[in-house]
């Protein structure tokens, strides 16, 4: 919520006054507002003492506007259908009607001046605006929207197929907006992909949202052909290809932000799949304290991106967040004095002052290729997107020998596995020993829902889990109760969990005699290193995960 801070202490005196809210549970919300970093009726809501309707009720009468609730007065289906579905769930508004001449929107943040400002440029007239809960404004969403969808698609079912241009006129879907819509909805969700995938009955559309896959909306089969060829024209892709494999890629405008859109297209037995993979152009302002690294992680880390020279390598498997760490080390060391030369697969965010070379095996440009150029270009420090073969794991090796910080990613489960992976790949022990001057394994946990997070006592397995002897009391832990903001889930964004090695010259010794990883690990442990699993620990311990998962992201791991 974007609500002032003297405009929240009206509220709070207000709710008080009319004993919606107790003057001790004011005070112990100002406390977690201040150490959770929530504004103070986020941290009202989050401990379940403030209900999202008193709250609305008392912004209405602060403003001076009228309070609605959706669930006795319903709004009209035609006119909450004048406002497209991606703007009425980024804004959390939804068009009420029209009284004297004025359109009446209800939103649930009356002081958001961004939605204001998206309902003066979508109308050109008068508006009243009204206060309603945010939970009830998503379910008239869900109703309204989606029966409309149902509609379209019941329409698809009992026309003739024709072309699937025709088909999709005549159900009233536009799928150049569609498009803009589906696209929209993710970036409003947080989405990292949409999945387009046609199945025996329906189009179905899937967002990837914090790692995990939801139902975004289904459309009628027949309008497949015209979205699979809106998304390759605007890709610049073979729309009369159809049996072969393509990648792409577009800018998409979303909420006053570039979108970098990349596309693979891949035939199935039910017809072309799409997969869009969503990047912010931009990720300037990202560092390493946002990524969730315990202090001394984060300071061992900060002491070996400083170093002159050496290759540190980041591990796990695709998706764990290993480019979007290696993009905060290079932010922290950007400076005016420090060359800095990328290439990358593909380059996922402009970072200015950063040289990025993109791969392009069709015109010669590969990670090869490329580290053979870029040494003599005279950098400080080089970025490999990722080491996938021997002859780019060789260059990495050697360019971290002759004076250059390198950075590269690894597929692999476990930081010391970098290690054992890079002799299979034929590097020599004494490279291997001499280069790397540190490794980091990483994955990604779930953060929970601060707007809905509860507290609660372990139980005995719990504890068991967490370390904590039975005499000890006084522990919590949390977990998220569900609500609109989060989708129900409980769990809203991610943070990262980190089992970082330091090279010493123990290690450098198991990896010239090719120690077993068995062997490289309990060293590493012995030695002080955090596990993957200490670090899981560490973020439920702090409320920011649960047990559940902090188990599941780690499931294998000691």
């Amino acid at each position: 919520m974007i609500v002032p801070v003297a405009a929240e202490a009206q509220i709070a005196n207000r709710l008080v006054e009319k004993n919606a809210l107790s003057l001790s549970d004011l005070l112990d919300a100002q406390i977690e507002s201040e150490i959770a970093g929530l504004s103070l009726l986020e941290a009202l809501l989050a401990r379940d003492v403030l209900s999202e309707a008193d709250a609305a009720q008392a912004m209405a009468e602060i403003l001076g506007i009228r309070f609605v609730d959706l669930s006795r007065r319903k709004p009209s289906t035609a006119w909450a259908l004048s406002l497209p579905e991606n703007v009425a769930r980024r804004c959390s508004a939804l068009v009420f009607g029209e009284v004297s001449g004025q359109l009446v929107v209800a939103v649930a943040d009356p002081f958001d001046p961004a939605v204001r400002s998206a309902m003066t440029n979508r109308f050109d007239r008068p508006i009243q605006y009204v206060v309603s809960p945010r939970y009830e404004i998503v379910q008239a969403h869900e109703e309204i929207y989606g029966e409309a969808r149902r509609r379209g698609a019941r329409m698809a079912d009992a026309l003739p197929v024709a072309s699937a241009s025709a088909t999709v006129s005549a159900t009233g879907l536009n799928m150049v907006e569609q498009l803009d819509s589906v696209i929209d909805e993710a970036v409003d969700r947080r989405a990292s992909d949409i999945h387009i995938e046609p199945e025996k009955d329906r189009l179905r559309v899937r967002l990837r949202i914090d790692g995990r896959m939801i139902e975004s909306r289904a459309y009628p089969l027949e309008a497949a052909a015209a979205l699979v060829s809106r998304v390759k024209v605007m890709s610049v892709l073979d729309i009369t290809e159809r049996r072969k494999p393509q990648d792409g890629r577009f800018t998409h405008r979303s909420f006053e932000q570039e979108i970098d859109v990349r596309v693979a297209c891949i035939p199935t037995v039910n017809g072309e799949r799409i997969t869009l993979r969503l990047l912010s152009m931009d990720r300037s302002s990202l560092d390493l304290t946002s990524l969730g690294m315990e202090p001394e992680i984060k300071q061992g880390f900060e002491r070996l991106i400083r170093r002159p020279h050496g290759i540190i390598l980041i591990t796990g498997p695709t998706g764990s967040g290993k480019s979007t760490t290696l993009y905060a080390a290079l932010q922290q060391i950007n400076a005016i004095e420090k060359h800095i030369i990328t290439v990358e697969d593909p380059v996922e965010y402009h970072i200015a002052g950063v040289n990025q070379v993109q791969v392009d095996s069709e015109f010669g440009v590969t990670f090869v290729s490329a580290l053979r150029s870029i040494v003599r270009h005279d950098p400080d420090v080089i970025m490999v997107g990722e080491i996938r073969d021997e002859e780019t794991a060789h260059l990495a090796l050697e360019a971290s020998l002759t004076g250059h910080l390198v950075f590269a990613t690894l597929h692999t489960n476990s930081a010391v596995g970098a290690l054992t992976r890079l002799l299979d790949m034929n590097c020599e022990p004494y490279l291997v020993a001499s280069a790397i001057i540190g490794v980091m394994a990483q994955r990604l946990v779930r953060r929970i829902c601060p707007n809905c997070r509860k507290v609660s006592e372990p139980n005995v397995s719990e504890r068991k889990l967490l370390d904590v002897p039975p005499e000890q009391v006084g522990v919590k832990i949390y977990r998220g109760a569900g609500c609109s903001r989060c989708l129900r889930s409980g769990y809203y964004d991610r943070v990262g969990v980190y089992e970082f090695v330091p090279f010493d010259t123990g290690l450098s010794e198991l990896v010239m005699e090719k120690a077993a990883t068995e062997a490289l690990y309990q060293y590493a442990v012995d030695h002080g290193a955090t596990t993957l699993r200490q670090d899981a620990i560490a973020k439920v311990r702090h409320g920011l995960t649960t047990l559940e998962e902090a188990m599941r992201v780690t499931v294998g791991e000691l």
